[in-house]
C-alpha cells in the first residue's frame, strides 16, 4: 500500500502475532526497507491483506476476521465466520511422494497457511471456505452514514460525518478527490440530513400539549441542526429551507432564535436577511428578553434592521444602547441619545429612581467619553473623517445654553446641570480622562476653557450642590491648570471663594465632607492658590486636623503633626504609626530628630491613656535611652507608670515575651511585680512563669508583702521548698474558708461552692484552688520518699474530710457537705502516690467516722475499688498481649531457623568450582539467600573485607549501601525483637503494684484497646 502523499509502498510482514510494518523506499536501482512500526496482538495471524491504503484485515486460526486501522492499530470490527472452514493447506508444503518426508515446521505451516484461500480486490476481499465462498467488503461512506440514519441515530451520523468533514476518520471508502471536494461533498450530504431531520422532528411534534413539552422535543433537533450549519459552513442553508421550514411553528422558530444568539453576539453571524431580524426583534419583545435583545442588536449589521421598528422599541423600553448603536451607524447621528438620555435623567431625578438614574447616568457618561476619544459606542471606532464632527458636535451639545423645546424656568446650560448632578466626580473624572486622549488636538485646550467656564457659572452660580461637589470641580480645575502649563484661565479669586465657603465656621454641616473636599484640592495641587498663613488659621477653627497635617508637612513641622493626631478623634488610633512612619525616615535632621522626641515625650501620657501596649512598645523599640528617664517622669503617677509597664510585660499578650522587653534589667521586672500586685494580683503568676529576668528572693518579698499566695507558692517550689509552698498553699485555703464562715453565704454550682469576699474585691472558687493544690502535689511527688509524700496528701485529705477541726469556728453545714464532695478527687489524685490500703486506714481512722457513720464515704469506697478493677483487667490485658506477641516471634523465629536451605547454584561463588567435587572433608555453607560457598573460599574472602573478620556473611548479597545480619552467634551488636520482647516479659512477670504510677496510664489520651490474640498454626 502507499503511504499518504508518497509515491513508496508499505509493506505488512507478520509472524506469530506481532506484525511490522516497514516503508519500502526505491533508490535507483537498489530497494531499501525503513521499519514504521510493530505491534502485538492477542492472538496469532495466519493471514493479512489490505482492503486500501488505510485499513488491514488480518485472519487468525479460529476464522476470526480483524479490521484495524494502519496508524493507530486500533481494531474497529471484529467478524467471526466459524462456518467459513476456511481452507489451510498449500500444495507446496505437503510430500510429492507417498514415502517423502518433509519437517514438522513446514507441516505446521501447512497446517495454517492461507495463502491462496484469501484475496482482496477492489475494496472486496474473497474467502475461500470448505463449501462456500464469503466476500468481505467495507462499506462506503456515505453507506456507513445512511446506515445509522436508517437506525434513527441522527446525533450519530452527524458525529461521523463531521469526522468525515474534517479529515480524521479511518476506514474511509468511497471518498476520493482533493480535500476541498471532499468537505463539498460531505456537506452536501449533511444538509439533506438536517433537512430530513427537520422534516421528522416536525412530524412527531405533539400538536396538543404544554409549550413546554413542545419546547423540550425542538429542543432535542434544532440547537443540533443549528451547530451542523455552522459547522459544516452551510448557513444559506439555515436561513433558506430549514427557515421556511420552521415558519410554521411558534414554538420550532422561538427555539430556532434562540439558538441562533450565542452566535450573532459571537459576531459570527451578520448576514442574516431583514425578515428573519424582525421577526427575531418581534419574538424576543414577546418574550420580554429586553436585555438579550438590545445585545443583540448591537451585534446586527445596521442594513439587516427594520430603524422605524427599532427606535420605536428602543424608546419605549428605554434600551438606550440599541438606540445609540441605531442612531450612529445608521444615520450618523451623535446628538439625540445624548438628549435622550438626558431627559431620562432628569425624569428619574424627578421621580427619585435611584436605581435607572444610576444605570442611565453610567452610559451616557461611557458614551461621551468614546465620543470625544473617537471610538464608537459600545463597539468599534468612529471613521476618521467623522471624528472632528462627532467631537465638535458632542460639545457643542453638552454646553448648549438650552434644551430643545426647553421650558420657561428652564436654567442655563441643562445638560451640564443634569451631569453633575447625576455624579460629579465620576463626570469630571471622564472630562479629564477626555482631554489627556485630547492632548494632540489643537482644538483640546479651547475645548477645554469651554467646559470650565460652563462648570464655574453652573455651580457658583447654584445652590443646589454641596461643599463636596464644589470641592470636586476645584480638584478638576487645579489638575488641569497644571496639566496644560496655565494655559487654561481661571479667576483666581474664585479659589479664596471656594476656601470662604469650605471652611465657613457658620455652618457646621457636614464637616467631614468639607475637610475631604479641601483635602482634595490641596493634594491636587491647589495649595499655591491659597494663603497658607490664611488657610492653616482657618483650618485650625474649623478643626480640619488633616488640612493642618498637610500644611505642617510641607513646612516640615512633625512636632505639630503629632498634636493633629492626638486632637483628631477620627484618627487618634494613627498616631502610633505616625511616630513610627517619621522616626524611620532618612531626610529628618539631628534637630529635627531631637524636637520631635521631646514633643512624643511631652504627650507620653496622653500616649499611654490611649494605648499602653503600642505606647510601651514604641517607647522600647525607639527611644531605648530615654527610658530612664521617663520612668522617672512616670514615677508621680502610679496609675500611668503602671501603665507603661504592663504595656510591655502584660502575660496576657499573645507571643510573649517579647524580644524587647529582655532588654530591661531586673529592677523593672521587679517594680513591674509590685505595681501587678497592687492592680491585678490574679496576673502575678502568669508573670512569673514567663518571666526569668526577675530576682527570686526580691519576689518572694513582694509577694509575700501583697499575700499573693500563688505567686509565693509557685517561688518556693522554684527555690525547692516544696513544703513551705504547701504550706502556703494550704493556709491560704483555711484562709478562704474562714472567709467564707465569716461571711455566712454561699453560692452553690455545679462544680462546688464558691467563695464571694467582698472584702478583698475578687472571686477565688474552692474547686479551683483545690485543683491547684492537687497538681502542685502531683508535680512534687515525682521527687518525693513515701513519708514525704504524706506529709503533703494527707493533711489535704483531712481538712476536706474534717473542716471543722482545722478551722477558727464551724462552717456552715451546707459547706461542709460540700467539701467532702470534692474530697473525690483528691482520693483520685493521690491513688497514684499512695498505697491504697493507707488510704483506706486514714479514712477508717477519721474521728468523724467513728461512730460508724460509713454510708457518707460510701461512694468514695465503692469508687476506688471500682478504680482497682478497672487498673487490674488493665494490667492483665496488657500482660496477655505482651505474651502472645512474644509466643508468635519465638513461633516465627522457630521456623525460620528450622527451614531447610537449597543451593540455587552448583558452584562455589568464590572460586567456581563445583561444591561437591572439592577436596574430601571440606564443609560448605549455604545461605538463606541461594549462595553456596567452600567454608575455607568464604573465610579467606572476609579476612581481606575491613570490618567484617570473624563474621559469615553472602559477598554477593553484601554492598556498602545494604545492611545485612551476621551469621555468628554471640557477636550481635543490636537487640533483636526476641531480646526486646523477651526484657517486656520478664518485667511484666515481676508483678504490678497497686496504684503504682506508669508513664503510659498517667498519659492523657491513653486508651485501652483489646483485641484478640493472632492466630498461631500449632503445626
Amino acid at each position: 500500500m502507499l503511504i499518504k502523499e508518497c509515491d513508496d509502498p508499505v509493506l505488512a510482514f507478520c509472524r506469530g502475532s506481532s506484525m511490522t510494518l516497514f516503508h519500502v523506499k526505491c533508490t535507483g536501482e537498489s530497494l531499501e526497507c525503513v521499519k514504521i512500526m510493530e505491534a502485538n496482538h492477542q492472538y496469532d495471524i495466519v493471514n493479512v491483506k489490505w482492503m486500501n491504503s488505510q485499513t488491514l484485515l488480518l485472519i487468525d486460526p479460529l476464522d476470526k476476521l480483524h479490521v484495524l486501522d494502519r496508524e493507530s492499530q486500533e481494531e474497529m470490527e471484529l467478524l467471526d465466520l466459524p462456518d467459513m472452514q476456511l481452507i489451510h493447506t498449500s500444495s507446496f508444503l505437503r510430500p510429492l511422494t507417498p514415502g517423502e518426508h518433509i519437517s514438522p515446521t513446514l507441516a505446521e505451516i501447512g497446517e495454517k497457511s492461507t495463502y491462496q484461500s484469501v484475496c482482496t480486490h477492489g475494496g472486496e476481499t474473497v474467502l475461500l471456505g470448505a463449501k462456500s465462498v464469503h466476500v468481505v467488503s467495507l462499506r462506503t461512506w456515505e453507506e456507513r452514514i445512511n446506515f445509522l440514519v436508517k437506525q434513527d441515530c441522527f446525533a450519530e451520523a452527524l458525529g461521523l460525518a463531521w469526522v468525515f468533514f474534517n479529515g480524521t476518520a479511518k476506514a474511509v471508502f468511497g471518498l476520493s478527490g482533493k480535500k476541498q471536494k471532499k468537505k463539498a461533498i460531505v456537506a452536501n450530504k449533511v444538509a439533506k440530513m438536517l433537512l430530513n431531520y427537520i422534516e421528522i422532528s416536525l412530524r412527531r411534534c405533539p400538536e396538543q400539549g404544554k409549550l413546554e413539552i413542545m419546547e423540550e422535543h425542538f429542543q432535542k433537533t434544532i440547537p443540533l441542526c443549528v451547530t451542523c450549519c455552522f459547522k459544516f459552513n452551510k448557513t444559506d442553508l439555515l436561513f433558506g429551507e430549514v427557515y421556511d421550514k420552521l415558519n410554521h411553528n411558534a414554538v420550532a422558530l422561538g427555539v430556532l432564535f434562540e439558538c441562533l444568539e450565542p452566535y450573532i453576539l459571537a459576531d459570527r453571524l451578520k448576514d442574516i436577511t431583514p425578515l428573519v431580524v424582525k421577526e427575531l426583534v418581534v419574538y424576543y419583545e414577546d418574550g420580554g428578553m429586553l436585555d438579550a435583545l438590545e445585545s443583540l442588536i448591537t451585534h446586527l449589521d445596521i442594513t439587516t434592521l427594520d430603524l422605524h421598528q427599532i427606535v420605536l422599541l428602543t424608546r419605549k423600553y428605554k434600551l438606550f444602547d440599541a438606540l445609540i448603536y441605531v442612531y450612529n451607524k445608521g444615520m450618523n447621528d451623535f446628538i439625540t441619545p445624548i438628549e435622550e438620555m438626558i431627559q431620562a435623567m432628569e425624569n428619574a431625578l424627578k421621580s427619585e429612581n435611584t436605581d435607572e438614574l444610576v444605570a442611565v447616568g453610567n452610559k451616557i457618561l461611557v458614551y461621551i467619553s468614546c465620543s470625544l476619544t473617537g471610538r464608537a459606542y459600545p463597539l468599534g471606532v468612529i471613521s476618521e473623517d467623522l471624528v472632528p464632527v462627532v467631537k465638535t458636535e458632542v460639545f457643542s451639545c453638552l454646553t448648549r445654553l438650552h434644551s430643545k423645546n426647553a421650558d420657561p424656568d428652564e436654567g442655563p446650560h441643562p445638560y451640564i446641570r443634569t451631569l453633575l448632578k447625576c455624579n460629579t466626580r465620576e463626570f469630571l473624572n471622564v472630562l479629564a480622562l477626555t482631554f489627556e486622549d485630547m492632548q494632540q488636538y489643537s482644538q483640546a485646550v479651547e475645548f477645554l476653557q469651554i467646559i470650565t467656564d460652563v462648570l464655574l457659572k453652573v455651580m457658583l452660580e447654584s445652590v443646589d450642590f454641596t461643599p463636596s461637589q464644589i470641592g470636586c470641580l476645584f480638584t478638576f480645575l487645579a489638575r488641569q491648570i497644571a496639566k496644560t502649563e496655565n494655559a487654561l484661565f481661571v479667576n483666581m479669586q474664585l479659589f479664596d471663594q471656594v476656601l470662604d465657603f469650605l471652611c465657613n465656621p457658620e455652618d457646621g454641616t457636614r464637616h467631614t465632607e468639607r475637610q475631604q473636599a479641601l483635602l482634595e484640592l490641596l493634594q491636587a495641587g491647589g495649595a499655591i492658590y491659597f494663603d497658607e498663613d490664611k488657610l492653616l488659621s482657618m483650618a485650625e477653627k474649623m478643626q480640619f486636623y488633616q488640612i493642618c497635617e498637610f500644611v505642617y508637612e510641607e513646612r516640615r513641622l512633625y512636632t505639630s503633626i503629632v498634636g493633629c493626631y492626638l486632637k483628631d478623634a477620627a484618627r487618634r488610633d494613627q498616631v502610633f504609626g505616625y511616630i513610627n512612619d517619621v522616626i524611620t525616615r532618612a531626610d529628618l535632621t539631628n534637630e529635627e530628630k531631637i524636637a520631635f522626641q521631646n514633643e512624643v515625650f511631652c504627650n507620653i501620657q496622653e500616649l499611654l491613656t490611649l494605648s499602653p501596649n503600642r505606647t510601651a512598645m514604641l517607647i522600647l523599640q525607639k527611644f531605648q535611652d530615654s527610658i530612664p528617664l521617663i520612668m522617672e517622669t512616670l514615677q508621680q503617677d502610679s496609675k500611668l507608670l503602671f501603665d507603661f509597664l504592663h504595656g510591655i510585660f502584660n502575660p496576657r499578650v499573645e507571643q510573649w515575651p517579647f524580644k524587647d522587653a529582655s532588654l530591661l534589667n531586673h529592677e523593672f521586672h521587679e517594680m513591674y511585680i509590685e505595681l501587678l500586685c497592687q492592680n491585678h494580683s490574679d496576673q502575678v503568676l502568669g508573670f512569673l512563669k514567663l518571666s526569668d529576668l526577675y530576682r527570686p528572693e526580691e519576689a518572694v518579698k513582694i509577694v509575700q508583702k501583697h499575700q499573693v499566695y500563688d505567686a509565693l507558692a509557685f517561688l518556693l517550689e522554684m527555690q525547692g521548698n516544696i513544703q513551705g509552698a504547701f504550706s502556703v498553699l494550704l493556709e491560704h485555703m483555711k484562709s478562704r474558708l474562714h472567709t467564707l464562715t465569716e461571711c455566712g453565704a454561699s453560692v452553690m454550682g455545679k462544680e462546688g461552692p464558691a467563695i464571694h469576699s467582698s472584702d478583698s474585691g475578687f472571686v477565688q472558687t474552692v474547686p479551683s484552688l483545690l485543683k491547684q493544690i492537687i497538681g502542685f502535689c502531683q508535680r512534687a511527688s515525682d521527687t518525693l520518699d513515701t513519708q514525704q509524700k504524706e506529709e503533703l496528701w494527707f493533711p489535704l485529705l483531712d481538712l476536706l474530710m474534717s473542716p471543722a477541726e482545722h478551722l477558727q469556728s464551724s462552717p456552715p453545714d451546707q459547706v461542709i457537705n460540700s467539701m467532702k464532695a470534692l474530697t473525690k478527687d483528691v482520693l483520685e489524685g493521690m491513688a497514684a502516690y499512695i498505697p491504697l490500703t493507707d488510704i483506706l486506714q486514714r479514712l477508717i481512722q477519721d474521728p468523724v467516722y467513728s461512730v460508724g457513720n460509713y454510708g457518707e464515704i460510701k461512694g468514695i469506697i465503692l469508687g476506688m475499688l471500682d478504680t482497682f478493677v478497672y487498673e487490674k483487667t488493665l494490667l492483665e490485658a496488657t500482660k496477655s498481649l505482651l505474651n502472645q506477641d512474644l509466643h508468635w516471634s519465638l513461633c516465627s523465629l522457630r521456623a525460620t531457623v528450622t527451614r531447610g536451605l537449597t543451593p540455587a547454584h552448583k558452584l562455589c561463588g568464590v572460586c567456581t568450582q563445583q561444591y561437591n567435587k572439592h577436596r574430601a572433608g571440606a564443609k560448605i555453607i549455604v545461605f538463606s539467600c541461594g549462595h553456596v560457598y567452600h567454608t575455607a573460599c568464604l573465610q579467606s574472602s572476609l579476612s581481606q573485607q575491613e570490618g567484617q573478620q570473624g563474621e559469615w556473611a553472602c559477598l554477593k548479597c553484601l554492598s556498602a549501601n545494604k545492611k545485612w545480619t551476621s551469621i555468628t552467634h554471640g557477636r550481635v551488636g543490636h537487640k533483636t525483637q526476641l531480646s526486646i520482647l523477651t526484657e517486656l516479659a520478664r518485667q511484666n512477670s515481676d508483678g504490678f503494684t497497686l496504684g503504682g504510677r506508669t508513664d503510659l496510664f498517667q498519659q492523657g489520651d491513653f486508651q485501652l484497646k483489646l483485641a484478640p490474640p493472632p492466630l498461631v498454626d500449632s503445626t
